[in-house]
């Protein structure tokens, strides 16, 4: 369920810049019969161990059966904790350049920390915001003087 909530926290705070880009993003698995269906499940059926997507077939039984019987849960952490190690040099060099950092909003010794814990897999929750903090960085040094 922190997921679920998650998920459409994201999706609603960037829903201005979609649509400032012209975007229109669709999230299937977030529309308010799906999430209706799945808070109107006990808690105790949200997890169930071996079966990372318990709560999809129980919240709408109807889905085909290839979507809610898969067995992994598709999650791109090690992925990104992998990708952040292996770069962690010109990610240094990104966060000391980065418009937040010299706008002075960012302390650069906590968010290179932060980029460290997350590198050595133990950011917990903080992996998705370092994830966008180095987007956001990323997507500054790419775009042409004009826009940033």
């Amino acid at each position: 369920m922190t997921a679920l909530r998650v998920t459409a926290a994201e999706c609603r705070d960037h829903h201005p810049l979609c649509t400032a880009l012209g975007v229109n993003p669709t999230h299937p698995f977030l529309d308010n019969t799906v999430v209706r269906a799945a808070f109107a499940i006990p808690a105790r059926h949200h997890r169930v161990e071996g079966r990372p997507k318990a709560l999809l077939p129980v919240a709408l039984p109807a889905l085909p059966r290839w979507l809610t019987s898969r067995t992994s849960k598709g999650s791109f952490g090690p992925m990104l904790i992998t990708g952040l190690r292996r770069h962690r040099a010109a990610l240094h060099r990104l966060l000391a350049s980065h418009p937040l950092v010299r706008a002075g909003l960012i302390d650069p010794g906590a968010a290179r920390a932060t980029l460290d814990a997350a590198a050595d897999g133990s950011a917990g929750g903080q992996l998705a915001d370092v994830h966008h903090l180095l987007a956001i960085g990323l997507w500054a040094a790419s775009c042409p003087a004009e826009a940033a």
